[in-house]
């Protein structure tokens, strides 16, 4: 990530207040309107840095007559583009001209059967996506991550550390901050054919180690579908295996200590059953136990995690807390999924959208394909987003021949 702090693109005054904004004192302490207005700044700067950087976007502006120095949300949605057309090669023709080598390329998890969603990510981008999300993580988990404290169990394999991009922010946070990483599954069959989720078996050593240890605080990373899954398998035990699981490792229940907590993340992965996640918490906080910081014991703690491979942080919250908060210089809106046109009313159901004006390689705006509502909040964002729903894949169709803008440019441009 040291790459990010010698980038050519810090040349550039708008990268640079960007970096100076990300890296600098914690946004957090800042009010929503202060925080509002300085997003309003960076949306309007932002397009003109794309502007200079590609005449792509130069002809783009132009096209839909969008005046980077008076942008406005509405603006803003225009230029949002379905994740679909990021499969494939598809941000290739979104990329600056001078973007910069020696970064990563994420892609989705290919569980829906299609080409997955390929996004890059330059050094400066990679940085700034590290120290976002880790902000934003510590902020909704109450404290700050102590260098070297706890332990963490990752249900992922390794592997996808190269691949996925909410395994990668995982691996490089904890490593940052020192703090023992272990991943739960293998990754089987490697040459065969097939998603990666499709080959994923556990690693009993690490979860047996992660289970046995005494390190505080221990944090579980999984997908919604891992916490059910292993609540079942503990209801479903005969006494004789759950006494002989117990001798071996101490569970269950699962003991987290001071701080531990479960983040979840992923979505239902194929999972047609699985619970709403009010129930699955409420069941999966009977096969793990944590305690606040003066020891006393308390329901577990967790945290959900809506990110995308397309998005350079993620939207995240703590449950019974506070619902869903994206970065405070994420510009996360809900758009009338019949007009397009901003939502101002709360509770409304609405397409999500999401613009991240702190990435440099290409113009991050797009419609994820999610249904939200949101709420006000006295929080540092003045507002919250509720899950609802995927869009259904009629929808999701509908969407892409409706939301104009940028796609319907890109469709008719010869």
């Amino acid at each position: 990530m040291e790459n990010g702090s010698r980038s050519k693109l810090l040349e550039d005054p708008y990268v640079k207040k960007v970096w100076d904004l990300i890296m600098g004192e914690p946004l957090f302490k800042k009010s929503s309107a202060e925080l509002a207005s300085i997003r309003e700044s960076l949306r309007r700067e932002s397009l003109q840095f794309f502007a200079r950087h590609s005449p792509y976007y130069v002809d783009l502006f132009e096209r839909l007559d969008i005046d980077p120095a008076k942008a406005t949300l509405h603006d803003v949605a225009k230029l949002a583009i379905p994740s679909d057309m990021l499969r494939g090669e598809g941000q290739k023709r979104f990329l600056i001209q001078d973007i910069e080598e020696g970064g990563e390329t994420f892609s989705s998890s290919g569980t829906t059967g299609k080409d997955p969603v390929r996004v890059y990510r330059s050094p400066v981008d990679l940085a700034i996506m590290l120290k976002a999300n880790t902000d934003l993580f510590e902020h909704v988990y109450g404290d700050v991550l102590k260098q070297g404290e706890g332990v963490a169990l990752f249900m992922a394999a390794p592997e996808l550390r190269y691949k996925l991009s909410f395994v990668a922010f995982v691996d490089l946070t904890l490593d940052k901050k020192g703090i023992e990483l272990l991943y739960g599954m293998d990754l089987e069959d490697k040459s065969q054919a097939g998603t990666p989720w499709q080959k994923l078996t556990t690693n009993k050593e690490n979860l047996l180690k992660f289970l046995k240890s005494k390190k505080e605080p221990k944090l579980f990373f999984t997908a919604p579908a891992g916490v059910h899954i292993l609540g079942q398998k503990f209801e479903t035990m005969g006494f004789g295996k759950k006494l002989a699981y117990k001798l071996a490792s101490g569970a269950p229940p699962i003991k987290l200590g001071k701080g531990g907590i479960v983040v979840t993340g992923g979505g239902s992965k194929g999972f047609a059953d699985l619970p709403e996640y009010p129930q699955l918490v409420s069941d999966a906080q009977k096969h793990f136990i944590s305690k606040d910081v003066q020891g006393t014991q308390i329901d577990t703690p967790f945290m959900d995690v809506l990110g995308m491979t397309e998005t350079l942080t993620a939207l995240i919250d703590r449950y019974g807390v506070m619902d869903k908060v994206p970065h405070p210089l994420a510009e996360a809106f809900l758009l009338d999924p019949m007009t397009f046109e901003p939502i101002e009313e709360e509770g409304r159901e609405g397409i999500l959208g999401i613009f991240n004006p702190f990435t440099t390689s290409w113009l991050e705006v797009f419609y994820p394909g999610d249904i939200m509502t949101c709420h006000s909040s006295k929080g540092f964002y003045g507002k919250e987003f509720v899950y609802k729903r995927r869009l259904s894949v009629k929808e999701g169709w509908d969407l892409q021949r409706a939301c104009g803008g940028t796609l319907e440019e890109m469709m008719t441009k010869q």
